[in-house]
């Protein structure tokens, strides 16, 4: 008999909570209810199914029968079989969590701490109203105060003293964690940056890159505090209210819950948009970001063609772009705000109406009541704290693709680089039929074939964007090519060890990066170990740069500033071809050496390359005549071609492109000395 009695209250249940949420849900409003992952769709038909097989059985056991074959149950259950799309909020969360663990991996025990901490927090919260309620009780119904009240009182000053230091040291534990998994995502975006493909670091630029390592980062601080952290506490605090109010009243939460699914609803139309607000809003901050970044290091341009009313006119733009998506961003999470805290109020208005109802039929006391309310306002703060969470899970979901981008990153080198080392014997560079292909530029070089050797000064000239800088990238390993291949001493560059093959060529770009720090530190910058001070002191006097290091108050100590902003053109190059030589590598690739040197300089390079070239094998990049004149071999590039090599006056006497080129300069150089006198 009391089985019966129990099923008959269990069959009266059901049907009280499922129809009323049924009947607010609009037979049209299929769209607003397909936001449920595939995972947690299949478990819950999987539930409801088993459910529903257990009810209707002990149903026709019992002799009783419930309806619920309504439109809206069909319709319910046709939602929740659906194919529905992948952008879904419980599975971002799951990858979230999932994306974060190997970051907070290490961090285990602060995170059980930092979970225990915020369980009891919870505790303290949903506990407290139950005592203040049976104290109300107590002094309602008694004349007297007796002692237990006196320690429940107590009890309550300790529980908010306790709740105070439990607050701070979760506050603490979050900021600690949240800088550490920072620091590790960091290191590991840098990681992954170092060895991605220079196109791809190119592509993206310094200033869009810089952007993922600091804003985006921070968002993720953000995520992990109020996201993940905060929500937990919150979806913790709202099941543990709701059981304490079910019992308490199960009649009165019956009477409120319909009000959820509303909420529930707007949450999922508002929140597409606001995703799609939030990712407009970046998108834009990051090209903001980036437009800053170039016109910083262009200031001097900016300034020499007077372009402050037009470089204005553009940050205006710029800035009118970002304000506009930043409102409707602001505009649907308002609105968000809003619903919860008018359904939170309504939800108030009926527990008071219900609660005349219970406590006039003596199924209610006044310190229930007080407990009911008073956990239905803690609760008000989180639902507006659910549009906050939802639009921070927004903007750091963006974050999230965008370093996730990044790791996903193929390197340009495996991870572990079994290749066998590179071995520089005589020092022969075999370019066979390369052809090469850059993004945006499509096809830069055209089976282009040269030699170089040990011994030989080889030069590569020709006009700008002909190819020279991709071919000595090529070199270094920096790029790949799509045919041919580069051979050192009859071993295929593709098929050693990337690392063996840096060490083995010094390098001097055509824009020189230092990097901020003294002089002695760029010029030791190429070196993988310790080298004497004699081999420091020799790079320094090969290229003249001792000279410069003893007008200099500091000496070596003195600071070039960042990118060398501190130097000349010419004192930079000079210490970047000091860095290529410190390594004593047997191979040196140059790229417009000597372009921002004077005419004395510049021969004086160019005499030091030809003896450097007597142990080493020389390739260079260059225009510079005094280079050129003493190079062995010139290979004389055009569209990505070869078009001509031989030495300077071999192709002086044909006639051909070089000769034109030379001619050119000689009638500028007239041109020049005619103006001078």
């Amino acid at each position: 008999m009391g089985d019966t009695a129990a099923t008959i209250s269990i069959s009266r249940l059901v049907k009280r909570l499922c129809l009323p949420v049924l009947n607010l849900i609009p037979v049209s409003g299929k769209e607003s209810l397909l936001h449920t992952h595939q995972h947690v769709q299949r478990l819950v038909m999987k539930r409801l199914s088993c459910l529903w097989a257990v009810v209707r059985h002990r149903s026709a056991t019992l002799g009783c029968r419930i309806d619920l074959t309504s439109d809206r149950l069909t319709l319910l259950r046709s939602l929740i079989t659906q194919q529905l799309p992948k952008h879904i909020i419980p599975k971002r969360v799951t990858d979230v969590v999932v994306w974060f663990w190997p970051f907070l991996r290490a961090d285990r025990g602060r995170l059980i701490i930092l979970a225990s901490v915020t369980l009891l927090i919870t505790a303290i919260e949903s506990g407290a109203p139950l005592v203040v309620g049976w104290v109300l009780d107590q002094l309602i119904t008694t004349s007297t105060v007796p002692p237990t009240i006196w320690w429940m009182l107590t009890l309550l000053a300790g529980a908010a003293i306790g709740r105070g230091a439990l607050i701070a040291a979760q506050q603490a534990r979050i900021g600690e964690l949240s800088e550490r998994v920072a620091a590790r995502i960091r290191a590991t975006l840098w990681s992954r940056l170092q060895q991605a493909p220079l196109e791809y670091v190119r592509q993206r630029g310094a200033g869009r890159l810089s952007l993922r390592f600091i804003s985006d980062t921070r968002m993720l601080q953000r995520l992990l505090a109020q996201g993940l952290v905060q929500g937990a506490q919150d979806i913790f605090f709202l099941a543990l209210a709701l059981i304490i109010l079910g019992c308490l009243n199960w009649h009165m939460l019956i009477g409120v819950a319909p009000l959820l699914p509303i909420y529930l609803i707007a949450f999922l139309r508002i929140n597409p948009v606001l995703r799609k607000a939030s990712r407009s809003a970046r998108r834009q901050r990051s090209r903001l970001a980036a437009y800053l970044h170039d016109r910083f290091d262009g200031i001097a341009m900016v300034k020499a063609y007077m372009q402050y009313s037009s470089e204005e006119r553009r940050l205006q733009r710029l800035t009118r772009r970002l304000a506009r998506y930043g409102s409707r961003r602001a505009v649907q999470s308002g609105r968000l705000q809003g619903i919860a805290v008018g359904a939170i109020g309504i939800c108030s208005v009926l527990v008071l109406m219900l609660a005349a109802t219970e406590i006039a039929a003596g199924r209610m006391s006044g310190g229930e009541l007080v407990v009911f309310y008073t956990l239905l306002g803690l609760m008000t703060p989180i639902f507006q704290r659910i549009a906050v969470i939802n639009r921070v899970m927004q903007e750091s979901w963006i974050s999230l693709e965008r370093l996730q981008a990044i790791l996903q990153t193929a390197p340009e080198q495996p991870q572990h680089d079994d290749r066998p080392a590179l071995r520089v014997t005589a020092g022969q560079i075999v370019v066979d039929q390369v052809s090469c292909r850059r993004s945006g530029r499509g096809v830069v070089l055209r089976k282009v074939s040269l030699t170089a050797n040990r011994g030989e000064l080889v030069a590569i000239t020709g006009p700008n964007g002909s190819g020279k800088s991709t071919l000595l990238e090529l070199l270094l390993g920096l790029r790949y090519p799509d045919n041919g291949r580069i051979l050192i001493d009859n071993q295929s560059a593709a098929e050693v060890s990337l690392a063996s093959l840096r060490s083995a060529i010094g390098f001097v770009p055509q824009d020189i990066a230092l990097f901020d720090g003294s002089i002695a530190e760029n010029i030791l910058y190429g070196v993988r170990h310790g080298i004497p001070e004699e081999r420091l002191l020799s790079a320094a006097a090969i290229t003249g740069l001792d000279q410069l290091i003893e007008r200099l108050p500091q000496g070596w100590h003195t600071r070039v500033g960042r990118g060398g902003s501190a130097l000349s053109g010419g004192q930079r190059q000079l210490i970047a071809l000091a860095r290529a030589l410190a390594a004593d590598p047997p191979i040196l690739v140059l790229d417009e050496i000597g372009s921002a040197l004077d005419a004395e300089a510049e021969e004086y390079i160019a005499q030091t390359l030809l003896r450097l070239a007597e142990e080493r094998t020389i390739v260079v990049a260059t225009h510079r005549e005094a280079t050129l004149r003493l190079a062995h071999r010139i290979y004389v590039l055009d569209q990505g071609r070869v078009v001509e090599s031989g030495t300077h006056t071999e192709l002086l006497n044909a006639q051909g492109w070089y000769a034109r080129m030379f001619g050119q300069q000689a009638d500028a150089i007239r041109v020049t000395d005619a103006a001078d006198t």
